[in-house]
């Protein structure tokens, strides 16, 4: 018996989820303590947070690199897929950060996270919200090419656009 996921499940899954449902509780709590509130339990939530982050890249990248040759299998679409979509979104984002007023740094930090793959939220909603998604499809093309292709090409792209809608080389809104 074959069980489609609906996309209205998908997102009732993905608003309802564990992930956003803790996620939005501690912004709550850190809004409601505040700066000074935090002092007393920073050492469990800053300090030990990069040693926990660090183990977490660690199995990321044991999956993606265990799981490349599901890359190949899946074929040139999702490669395409995993270069163009953040570039069209990153460069969408330069455009209209500046247009908003954003400074040339604050224009490439904005299209970058427009251009970047959720790392964290998306694989905890994909493996909860539709059971059969292949991680080594969504983890190793948001690890394995959307983040070097980030870092390597996109970002040195985004800033030279940047630059230059600050310089008026390029005026989109003239």
């Amino acid at each position: 018996m074959r069980r489609e996921t609906s996309l209205r499940q998908v997102l009732h899954d993905t608003i309802s989820g564990k992930a956003i449902v803790i996620l939005l509780g501690a912004i709550t709590i850190g809004y409601i303590i505040g700066e000074q509130g935090f002092q007393s339990i920073k050492i469990g939530f800053e300090d030990m947070f990069f040693a926990a982050l660090v183990i977490f890249l660690i199995e990321m990248g044991i999956i993606a690199g265990q799981r490349l040759e599901d890359i190949r299998k899946a074929g040139i679409f999702l490669i395409a897929f995993a270069i163009l979509v953040p570039t069209l979104n990153g460069i969408v984002g330069v455009i209209v950060s500046t247009y908003l007023g954003l400074s040339i740094g604050g224009a490439v930090m904005f299209g970058l996270l427009l251009a970047s793959a959720s790392f964290i939220a998306a694989p905890s909603v994909l493996r909860t919200a539709i059971k059969k998604a292949n991680p080594g499809l969504y983890i190793t093309s948001a690890l394995g090419i959307t983040f070097p292709f980030n870092i390597i090409i996109l970002l040195p792209m985004m800033f030279i656009l940047s630059t230059m809608l600050h310089s008026g080389m390029m005026d989109f809104f003239g």
